[in-house]
């Protein structure tokens, strides 16, 4: 007998103990910290380019080349108040190596630059956005300067205006 109290004993408290932890509580909370750093990021699509100054009018200094299809510009910024510059690596140049932003979302293009190795605005005004725009290049040589090649790695920079 002393056995059956015993086991019942057991169960009733096993019981309490289950019925004590299911009526903890209906529900439960915690706090979730979702985080967002600054994004600033651009990228070239399309490659690299070649431009060749081939043909002149007689009397003429050499028919300039030009691509605005081959390259295009992205860049998504989460912050205020960014621009886009553009810079060569080329100290000395012998040809002279212009772009501008045309077809410009998410910015407004400043005027064609002559890019040198300081950097110069391209686009400006950039604010929480996603931007695109597309590349056009002229390649301009006299003459005078003769014949070569000028090998650019050209830079663009998402920076704080």
């Amino acid at each position: 007998m002393m056995r059956r109290i015993l086991i019942h004993g057991l169960a009733l408290l096993a019981l309490c103990c289950l019925a004590t932890a299911v009526m903890a509580g209906n529900s439960a909370n915690h706090t979730v910290t979702v985080t967002v750093n600054s994004i600033n990021q651009v990228a070239i699509v399309g490659g690299n380019l070649t431009l060749t100054i081939s043909t002149a009018t007689a009397g003429s200094n050499p028919n300039n080349a030009s691509d605005s299809t081959t390259c295009d510009l992205n860049w998504t910024t989460n912050e205020s108040d960014k621009k886009i510059t553009v810079a060569t690596n080329l100290a000395v140049q012998k040809f002279t190596l212009k772009v501008v932003a045309q077809n410009v979302a998410g910015g407004t293009a400043a005027a064609q630059v002559t890019i040198t190795d300081t950097a110069a605005d391209l686009v400006t005004a950039i604010t929480t956005t996603l931007g695109t725009c597309d590349l056009s290049y002229t390649a301009i040589a006299t003459a005078a300067e003769g014949t070569g090649s000028d090998v650019h790695t050209v830079t663009y920079t998402l920076i704080d205006e």
